[in-house]
């Protein structure tokens, strides 16, 4: 009961979280101009930027005289001048791209902040403007999470020393035009801890996946595409039960590789539904000689399963401000004998440019998997929630 409490509370959630996304005044940059959601009106670029440096040298401004202004402020004063005159070169810039009649380019969000950033507005903008001259999009994460506890062993209340690392390497890059979309993101986890309690392992892993998506889109109409997707997920390192030296995973085992073809509806920003009637689906044990394949949904003695059926994919990625990011991912797969649901939620909380937080929920149900000592499937769920190192390259 408490696992379906935790999933009602995650579909709630999803559900506030769209109507809010639906509602988002954030701004969003097209090929010539920004507009703004919320005021239902479009400016320049131009403008925009001369907004952003007028909001920079506000507090330069308060007196009448420069006189009074101290050595520092007209040092910034002197960089605001600077600012105002790359805005003269960004007009050039425009113009130029207005003659060369480029295809419009895809929507760009630049997200509005809870605390206020002047610098980080600014490359906001010039980031996007920079955007609009190529249909490719580039962006890799790189996310390292510690946590450490140590006790003596007359400590009075007793426990163990502990030792757990989590390292998230995402990178994205994709091309995006009127018609056709192409979207392809990498992603490696790898988690590692050290419990005391565990004789035969110093490090145990705890998380370990290697995953690579690919997905093409060609608009039939607004909205709704044609798709065609592939995505491989495989692990990397071994995994052993507690005290034990019977493996529960290994390199390669399992592999996962899936093909779908089918529509992919986006009726707002950052989200996507996709519904493939078509899906192909393989499973591999290299190791099935020390890895379990029941655990896999694959019977004894079976090394590699082949499936056909069909599959339902949803992916939201919803950022209202610049401090807070939610992603959330979706699937599910029949072969109309057997169903699998794989729910990953994933909330980032950007502490600073280096540091964030993040909290992950991520329940699956498989019913063609029966673990050793059960006599039915049952839904499976963890949960982490850590804060450490991170930065985004663009």
């Amino acid at each position: 009961m408490q696992v379906f409490k935790r999933l009602a509370i995650i579909v709630s959630f999803l559900c506030a979280a769209s109507f809010l996304a639906a509602q988002s005044d954030s701004i969003r940059l097209y090929a010539d101009t920004f507009k703004l959601q919320d005021q239902q009106t479009t400016v320049s670029m131009d403008d925009m930027l001369l907004d952003l440096v007028a909001a920079q040298s506000e507090t330069l401004h308060a007196n009448d005289t420069v006189d009074t202004l101290t050595f520092a402020e007209l040092q910034r004063l002197d960089s605001i001048q600077r600012e105002i005159a790359e805005v003269d070169s960004l007009r050039t810039m425009n113009a130029a791209l207005a003659l060369q009649k480029l295809p419009k380019a895809p929507e760009i969000v630049i997200e509005r902040s809870w605390i206020k950033d002047e610098v980080e507005d600014r490359n906001d903008v010039l980031r996007a403007i920079r955007d609009m001259k190529t249909h490719w999009r580039r962006e890799a994460t790189v996310m390292i999470q510690i946590t450490q506890n140590y006790v003596t062993d007359n400590w009075y209340q007793g426990g163990s020393s502990s030792f757990a690392g989590l390292s998230i390497i995402k990178g994205q890059i994709g091309y995006y035009s009127d018609r056709f979309t192409w979207e392809n993101t990498g992603e490696w986890r790898a988690g590692c801890s050290t419990i005391s309690a565990d004789t035969l392992h110093k490090i145990n892993t705890t998380d370990d996946q290697l995953r690579l998506y690919s997905k093409a889109n060609l608009r039939l109409v607004p909205k709704l595409f044609g798709s065609v997707s592939a995505e491989i997920e495989t692990r990397l390192l071994p995994t052993y039960k507690s005290n034990s030296m019977a493996l529960k995973s290994g390199p390669f085992s399992p592999f996962r590789f899936n093909a779908a073809l089918g529509l992919d509806y986006k009726p707002v920003h950052g989200l996507s539904i996709s519904f493939s009637p078509l899906s192909y689906k393989v499973i591999h044990i290299m190791d099935s000689a020390r890895v379990r394949v029941q655990d896999y949904g694959l019977e004894a003695g079976q090394r590699t399963q082949h499936n056909v059926g069909s599959s339902l994919r949803v992916e939201y990625y919803w950022k209202p401000v610049r401090e807070f990011a939610l992603e959330t991912r979706f699937y599910c797969y029949t072969n109309y004998h057997y169903v699998e649901l794989d729910l990953e939620v994933n909330c980032d909380f950007i502490i600073n440019k280096w540091l964030t937080a993040r909290l992950m929920l991520h329940p699956r149900y498989d019913s063609s998997v029966i673990m050793e000592g059960d006599t039915k499937a049952k839904i499976q769920f963890r949960e982490l929630l850590s804060i450490g190192f991170a930065h985004k390259f663009h």
